[in-house]
């Protein structure tokens, strides 16, 4: 059989005074949380329920605590699902369809002799480093090729192409082609 030992006790009075609040605010609060001994009109405290009583005091806190449980980087999710959005290119499918066309030519293009390439669409793709000027046509217009960089977003578009097939999804317009204006 286990012994009940039974700590200092406190008068309603004292308790207040330990936790510095009103005789009434103790026995009000010890009532709520059922952290009181009742005898006739007295309330008595224990020592454990004015620590108790103290806990239900505390301010919570204003920041979240951290996690105790290590999750899962989200990273790990997006390298297995990235199929399921737009690849990380910088440019539109059109745009893709321009590059693809100039990967799979031999010599330099105007925008002239691109389908659905006009001169802002050369202009973005000399800033971004994805063709470069080999010379300049009659009209002055940019003779361009597609550089590594241009390759390297083809190749993205490529994967999520390839991943998608694997999921039984369309290409999603990413292996649109242009044909060379007549």
């Amino acid at each position: 059989m286990t012994q009940l030992s039974i700590d200092t006790i406190y008068t309603a009075a004292e308790a207040a005074e330990r936790l510095r609040l009103t005789n009434r605010g103790v026995i009000k609060l010890a009532k709520t949380y059922g952290l009181c001994s009742r005898r006739g009109r007295d309330y008595l405290f224990s020592e454990s329920d004015v620590l108790a009583l103290w806990e239900v005091l505390r301010e919570p806190a204003k920041s979240p605590k951290p996690a105790t449980v290590k999750i899962a980087p989200a990273g790990d999710w997006m390298k297995a699902n990235f199929w399921l959005f737009p690849p990380s290119v910088s440019v539109d499918r059109r745009e893709m369809a321009v590059l693809r066309f100039l990967s799979s030519q031999r010599g330099p293009r105007s925008c002239k002799q691109i389908n659905r390439a006009g001169p802002r669409t050369v202009e973005s793709f000399l800033k971004h480093g994805f063709v470069e000027e080999r010379a300049r046509d009659a009209e002055g217009n940019p003779m361009i090729v597609i550089t590594d960089k241009g390759r390297e977003q083809i190749g993205k578009a490529d994967r999520l192409i390839k991943e998608r097939g694997k999921h039984g999804k369309g290409s999603g317009g990413w292996d649109r082609q242009v044909k060379q204006a007549k």
